[in-house]
């Protein structure tokens, strides 16, 4: 086996199509194909069940491919390593949920980017938890900012922040005299905030006149703010304009929330990243 089978066979699984994974490694299909073979043959296994349309793993496809992902990531590791020249530079690959980039993450950002010019600092926005976690197993992000409940297997947590969670409504001088048929906008399924909403109107027994799904943070408070909705979020996400919003207390079970900063475990940390780690806990951010 040669270590370009491995990128071979990952991307097939990838795709489901040898077509796709030879367009994509800029391989001849046929290429493709044998390598398959020969591996096969070699492990005297069958990696893929071969379809119309497609391939699908085996059960010895699925073994292979953990091992093949993990020899992937150490070879990824080992160039970041060896290339690494001691100090910031490169890209850094930061996933941070909505919630999180509209706070006063922003300033610590400005910071490191003063004292680190060299680094080129990349953002990936989700509202999922899950799609960030997935991330940087897949060795596209070296690090994320996630909020709520976060499975902690296979991630090292590098800081923690906590915050508090209220009912966010526009403007008013007075608390609101029922929930009863109130709209909520709440982010696409997967955020911890939707989840939290859910619950807190099943538990109350209250019954949404209307749910309205956004995907970005500006679009959220800009529904708010109009009074086409409630929500529930960080007080931190209104930071910027406090005064344009009102806020009302949840009882103490959705009350308190957390937010930490996780990066694969077992994973290469380069100098860009370690000295974003080191300036995160420094400063002491909160959410």
């Amino acid at each position: 086996m040669e270590l370009s089978d491995i990128d071979i066979v990952l991307a097939v699984a990838r795709s489901g199509k040898i077509s796709q994974a030879a367009k994509e490694l800029n391989y001849a299909q046929s290429n493709v194909t044998t390598r398959i073979k020969k591996l096969e043959q070699e492990y005297q296994i069958q990696l893929f069940n071969r379809f119309p349309k497609g391939v699908v793993l085996t059960s010895k496809g699925e073994q292979f491919i953990e091992y093949a992902t993990r020899i992937h990531n150490l070879l990824h590791d080992l160039k970041q390593d060896m290339t690494d020249p001691g100090e910031p530079s490169g890209t850094l690959k930061i996933g941070i949920v909505e919630t999180a980039a509209s706070s006063r993450f922003m300033e610590i950002l400005n910071e490191y980017q003063f004292t680190y010019p060299k680094v080129s600092i990349s953002l990936v926005n989700a509202t999922s938890p899950k799609v960030l976690r997935k991330k940087i197993q897949d060795y596209e992000i070296d690090g994320a900012f996630i909020s709520g409940a976060c499975v902690k297997e296979g991630l090292k947590v590098e800081y923690e922040m906590q915050d508090t969670v209220h009912i966010i409504s526009k403007k008013t001088d007075a608390p609101p005299e029922s929930l009863c048929q109130v709209s909520w906008v709440v982010f696409p399924e997967g955020c911890p905030y939707r989840e939290m909403t859910e619950e807190f109107l099943q538990e109350e027994g209250l019954s949404a006149r209307n749910i309205i799904e956004v995907s970005t943070m500006e679009n959220l408070l800009s529904c708010v703010e109009s009074g086409i909705a409630f929500t529930i979020m960080p007080c931190s996400v209104i930071h910027k304009k406090p005064n344009d919003f009102s806020v009302f207390d949840l009882a103490d079970r959705f009350t308190h929330t957390t937010t930490t900063f996780v990066r694969g475990e077992d994973r290469y940390v380069s100098s860009a990243l370690d000295q974003f780690m080191r300036l995160l806990n420094q400063k002491c951010i909160t959410f």
